[in-house]
């Protein structure tokens, strides 16, 4: 990767404190970019800014503390790697759950694309990445998990649809659909955090890569 490409950028890491968000944040630092992380602790290396939040307590009302705000109008590079995972049925899954769901896996991350828009629509440049479920880019069945699957499904039409409108200004919006990190039903199916982080560089290096659905998951199927 080329330091110039990102160098003096700023970044925002959605969930960068920790698992595939804080790879992603590594490697833009190392770039160049002035990164700005959240999470609930302070990232390792104090040159990453941490924005300390819970979305799983706040909600959505995380984002409209003004240190958020600011970033997510001033910010070139979006990143939201930040999604909790539910593994119900639907019969076991209760209002709690579906509200968790769709406030944190669909809603968060489209409020955040909303707002970082706006910016990059003036500064006619921005990078967008956003994280689906295993195997979201198309309607699929799950038997264990479809209130989470169905959210995941839902932030490809958003990649989808900001790709196709905002293009125009400079702007790419892709996705990565990763497969287990951990806890994989074998061995052969279990993918590294830091090779995804790599895919997820990769894209946003890229002005002519803009609406990939990328399925990084060795190819599992649910």
């Amino acid at each position: 990767m080329e330091k110039s490409l990102f160098n003096g950028r700023k970044s925002l890491v959605i969930g960068g404190t920790s698992g595939i968000g804080s790879q992603i944040a590594l490697r833009l630092h190392e770039a160049g970019s002035d990164v700005f992380v959240t999470g609930r602790h302070k990232f390792g290396d104090s040159s990453i800014h941490t924005l300390i939040t819970d979305f799983e307590s706040g909600g959505l009302d995380e984002l409209q503390r003004p240190e958020i705000g600011e970033i997510l109008s001033q910010c070139e590079i979006c990143v939201v790697a930040y999604g909790p995972f539910l593994q119900k049925k639907i019969h076991e899954t209760g209002p709690d759950d579906w509200k968790k769901i769709a406030v944190l896996d669909y809603a968060l991350p489209g409020v955040v694309t909303s707002s970082v828009l706006p910016g990059m629509m003036e500064r006619k440049w921005g990078r967008i990445l956003l994280f689906g479920g295993t195997r979201t880019e198309s309607v699929r069945s799950y038997r264990t998990n479809a209130p989470y699957a169905g959210a995941k499904t839902g932030i490809s039409v958003i990649i989808k649809s900001v790709s196709a409108e905002y293009y125009r200004y400079g702007i790419t919006c892709n996705g990565i659909l990763p497969g287990f990190t951990r806890n994989a039903p074998s061995e052969d199916y279990l993918v590294d955090e830091g090779w995804v982080a790599e895919q997820g560089i990769s894209l946003i290096s890229s002005e002519k890569l803009n609406g990939v659905l990328l399925n990084a998951d060795c190819g599992w199927q649910p």
